[in-house]
């Protein structure tokens, strides 16, 4: 895969991720949703997200229309233990405070700078299934004038108390938090958590 596909690709699903997951600090998950409900979330969002992409304004406007869009409904507090997994219990609560408002800051600069290589893409659901006792996959294409279709496939579960949910956006069969977590897992492997909020100062001051 290309960079500017990589690109792409981490921007819509940071965008769409985003969006699926849903505000609070615990989740309880139930069964697994069923194929139709996961199809129509990634349908209804997907389109949401295109849509404004798809606008001719500055790069910026889309960005602040996102962050409308997302706003209420995203959880990047979430995502970002997610990503982090065993490390979390290994930072203090001050280390967590902070690594928790520098995570937030860097997945939206992220997704900022990346909004500039949209090009005219668009999204097809090719199939949806249940996968487990507890999630559906809804595998996708992107399409592009000048590339390859792009598989993307997202990982959906069944809140008891919060509906439905996206615990992962798996882009030709890498998935987003694994390479992320394990990204992140070197850093404090190497430098520890105070290593990892350095780096993560440093990305976003670069931004």
């Amino acid at each position: 895969m290309t960079l500017d596909r990589r690109r792409l690709i981490s921007a819509l699903s940071a965008a769409v991720l985003g969006s699926l997951v849903l505000p609070g600090a615990t989740v309880s998950l139930a069964a697994a949703p069923s194929p139709d409900e996961a199809r129509d979330l990634i349908q209804t969002v997907g389109t949401q997200v295109l849509d404004i992409l798809k606008q001719d304004v500055a790069q910026q406007k889309k960005f602040e229309q996102l962050v409308e869009l997302l706003d209420g409904s995203i959880d990047l507090d979430l995502v970002a233990r997610l990503i982090l997994a065993r490390h979390w219990r290994s930072a203090n609560e001050t280390q967590q405070a902070e690594y928790l408002k520098l995570f937030r800051a860097y997945a939206l600069d992220s997704l900022a700078s990346k909004l500039h290589i949209y090009n005219g893409q668009e999204f097809e659901i090719t199939e949806s299934q249940v996968a487990g006792k507890k999630d559906a996959l809804v595998r996708t294409l992107i399409y592009s004038p000048d590339r390859p279709p792009l598989r993307v496939d997202w990982r959906i579960r069944e809140s008891s108390d919060r509906g439905l949910i996206a615990i992962d956006v798996i882009v030709e069969s890498v998935s987003l938090i694994v390479t992320q977590r394990s990204e992140f897992g070197a850093v404090v492997e190497r430098s520890g958590i105070e290593g990892l909020l350095k780096e993560l100062r440093r990305r976003i001051d670069s931004a």
